[in-house]
């Protein structure tokens, strides 16, 4: 046999193990649960990669790819290995094999022998030994001593390499292995790959994360078989060791080899609070499509019996959505009342993108069976204190017409839940049944352009009046637009029509409001460059002028159904309605002067500061008002301010301020103080403060502190100052090494309006390369610690 034919031989067994680096990457970039799987087979080689999985597959779900940006966080990689044989020439055509060796003896048949430092390179592949056989009779190929094996996914040395070209099966003796992303290392006893079953089967492996000299937790399987055809894979006598000590044991388990995903179960979590004792959750996986799935979680909660909680998610190429249902049958501390929570959020659009239409479509409906749910079994205060849940189905179509202009129709049907037990139930809002809008912009050219709105609602309440309303307003816009300015004026009018139905006859049934608006919108640009601090920055400044001009139309005999004041802020300055809603229509005869100036960095573009100040002028008062209110005699508005300040890329400071000058006060103020010199760490300060309708006035302070290279301290705080007690306190310590993580956090908080609050512990153990086992806070942390980065990602 001649040399090029034994090397054919070798460069097939390479191809085999090449096989590896397509099905990483593969795995690496698709591993997201909602993409399919790619039908990759994968080498003998490869199949160590999976040992890394092994937990998560089982749990029928994949972990997201490490960044690049994280590999810092694992352990140094301990190969007690040559570095990989290189092509003699630099210039060497990859498809070529480079076999190297001390002495060589190549027969037509028979035995062909290499031996002495063997070195056999293709491609990014390589292979050495002390000695390589090929037995042409038998086409069995062998390589022995100081085995090694290189590509880009994993490095191996063992006792023995055996490839049987006849049958397709080879075996890796004996050996160790390194796998290339720096995501752990093992033994081997053996690994058998049948190519013509296409199956692999591992004995007595184990997989680790952690160097040699501290190796924390292992992972042993007995076996392993990993099916190629089928994707499938299954573990026997699977341990995971913590300090040789054996903590989870698994005597079979059954588990997807690529990106397509498995039913099972996933890890376990618990947690525990005061008010509901004990929470044990064990959560299944069912892999109902590839664009489907589902989640089916048993909870048990020690002093209110046990719960199931699912979820369902589904995806197409124009619609997706998530619905979730949870039931808790008779529930011991509300005398055995039957408990449930069922939530629907799907979305979905019409028409593709070479279509001149836009269409979309979206449900957000939420249902308890009673107020205290949220209170009892919702996380955070944001959800314990909410006081509705919306129930909203909306459809939008938008076409973008030749001529330029835009046409916008919607439709949409609203309606509320209360969660708030202090609540009474003519306290929801009127639910909407429906609203039908129509937008339309033409262009009429000279920097003219026509404006048309157009609104109906029908308003319904199981206590109050009810009723339709029709909105029309058309509008003339000019528009000068240049570099350095902008001028808009422009003249609408506005006409509403009701429809009511009152039985008190409070109202009469077809109100009608009537009125004429003028408004004129105009900007300056500035710019200039500074010197501060020895260093060239620029400025901008943005004057802005703003008149509004509205009659005082009497609308006293006309209901409320959606009408309310905004908050005050920068942007409601220039507002051309203090109301939200169509209810009301508030008289204007005011100026509104504005100021926006920034400080850039001209090489990164890095906004240093940035502040806005304005304040409202007005020339006659203000009578049309909300219900039970007064009309308003102030010539001058709140002061507005608002500022950021950037010191360093680690150092920022933000700020704003309401100030009244009729009542010579603060209205409102808040000011925050972030340091994040690092991922690694970030502190928070913040002040709020606001008079009206109550006056509320608290702190919060929040950081990730490290403590040593290894641990850090975590917490957040809230404290209200005008009642003097806590609103929520959380704290706990991380510990990070590269190969493990231990989290503990403890948290109090407010449950209620009520004033009364609960407590909870999460603990939660985490392995790099298999997962976390406990009850993640991950989540409380990222709402509590702005600028917070889990360091377990």
């Amino acid at each position: 046999m001649s040399r090029v034919a034994a090397c054919s031989v070798l460069c097939d067994f390479l191809a085999n193990a090449g096989d590896c680096a397509h099905s990483l990457g593969a795995m690496k970039k698709n591993n997201d649960p909602w993409l399919c799987g790619r039908e990759t087979r994968r080498s003998s080689a490869c199949t160590i990669l999976y040992l890394s999985l092994l937990f998560s597959c089982a749990a029928a779900t994949s972990e997201e790819g490490r960044e690049e940006g994280n590999q810092w966080r694992l352990c140094p990689q301990q190969r007690h290995v040559p570095a990989r044989p290189e092509y003699s020439e630099t210039s060497t055509d990859p498809g070529s094999i480079e076999i190297r060796s001390d002495t060589s003896r190549i027969t037509e048949s028979g035995l062909s022998q290499f031996s002495g430092e063997v070195e056999i390179i293709k491609g990014e592949q390589s292979l050495s030994a002390e000695l390589a056989n090929y037995h042409q009779d038998t086409g069995l190929f062998d390589a022995e001593g100081r085995a090694h094996l290189w590509n880009p996914s994993i490095t191996w040395s063992g006792e023995s390499i055996r490839y049987d070209s006849e049958t397709g099966v080879s075996d890796l003796v004996g050996g160790q292995y390194w796998l290339s992303n720096g995501l752990g290392r093992g033994h081997a006893a053996l690994i058998n790959h049948d190519r013509g079953a296409d199956t692999t089967t591992l004995r007595d492996v184990d997989y680790s994360t952690c160097p040699l000299s501290d190796e924390v937790w292992r992972l042993t399987a007995g076996k392993l078989v990993l099916n190629h055809a089928t994707d499938r894979g299954s573990a026997t006598n699977a341990v995971l060791r913590v300090r040789d000590l054996p903590v989870f044991y698994l005597p079979y388990v059954n588990f997807p080899i690529s990106n397509k995903r498995k039913s099972g179960f996933l890890a376990p979590t618990a947690g525990t609070t005061e008010e509901s004792g004990m929470d044990v959750r064990i959560p299944y996986y069912w892999n109902i499509a590839p664009q489907q799935d589902a989640t089916l979680t048993p909870r048990h909660l020690e002093k209110r019996g046990t719960m199931l909680d699912s979820e369902y998610r589904y995806l197409g190429e124009q619609f997706a959505g998530v619905a979730r249902a949870e039931y808790l049958p008779g529930d011991d501390l509300k005398g055995g009342d039957d408990r449930y929570l069922f939530h629907l959020d799907h979305s979905q659009h019409f028409f593709n993108r070479t279509s001149r239409m836009r269409g979309w479509f979206s449900i957000d409906y939420s249902d308890v069976s009673d107020k205290s749910y949220l209170e009892d079994f919702g996380s955070g205060i944001g959800a314990t204190s909410r006081n509705f849940l919306d129930q909203e189905a909306t459809f939008r179509l938008l076409d973008y017409t030749p001529s330029g202009g835009t046409n916008l129709v919607s439709a949409r049907i609203r309606a509320w839940e209360i969660t708030n037990p202090s609540l009474k139930s003519n306290s929801k809002p009127y639910s909407i049944l429906p609203q039908i809008d129509y937008l339309n912009s033409t262009p009429l050219g000279r920097g003219f352009s026509a404006l048309t709105t157009l609104q109906t609602t029908y308003f319904d309440h199981s206590s109050r009046v009810t009723g339709g309303r029709v909105v029309l307003e058309p509008a003339i816009r000019y528009s000068f637009v240049k570099p350095y300015a902008v001028v808009m004026p422009e003249l609408t009018f506005h006409h509403t029509q009701y429809f009511l139905d009152d039985p008190a006859e409070t109202f009469d049934d077809n109100e009608s409001r009537t009125a004429a608006k003028f408004s004129l919108d105009s900007r300056l640009y500035f710019e200039r460059t500074i010197s501060l601090f020895g260093s060239a920055f620029v400025q901008t400044l943005e004057p802005r002028l703003y008149y509004l001009l509205v009659p005082n139309v009497d609308q006293d005999a006309i209901p409320n159904f959606d009408s309310g004041l905004y908050n005050p802020g920068f942007n409601t300055l220039f507002r051309e309605n203090r109301f939200s809603g169509w209810d009301r229509l508030g008289d204007a005869n005011r100026l509104t002067l504005g100021m926006t100036s920034s400080i850039l960095d001209p090489e990164d573009g890095r906004e240093v500061s940035r502040f806005n100040f304005g304040q409202i002028y007005y020339f006659r008062d203000r009578k049309v008002t909300l219900p039970g209110k007064s009309e308003i005699t102030d010539r001058v508005s709140e002061l507005i301010a608002e500022g950021t300040l950037n010191f360093t890329y680690a150092w920022s400071l933000r700020g704003a301020l309401q100030w009244d000058p009729n009542e010579s006060r603060t209205e409102k103020s808040a000011a925050s103080l972030r340091f994040n010199p690092a991922a690694s760490t970030v502190f928070n300060f913040g002040y709020h403060f606001r008079r009206t309708p109550d006056v509320i006035e608290q702190t919060d302070a929040s950081f990730r502190v490290p403590l040593t290279p290894a641990l850090a301290a975590v917490g957040s705080w809230s404290y209200s100052l005008t009642d003097s007690r806590n609103l929520e306190a959380l704290g706990g310590l991380e510990y990070e090494s590269c190969c493990w993580g231990l989290r503990v956090v403890g948290r109090r908080f407010l449950r209620n309006t009520e004033g009364d609050f609960d407590k909870g512990v999460f603990i939660q153990f985490h392995l790099r390369g298999l997962g976390g086992i406990g009850q993640s806070a991950d989540s409380l942390l990222r709402r509590g610690i702005r600028g917070y980065e889990d360091p377990f990602d």
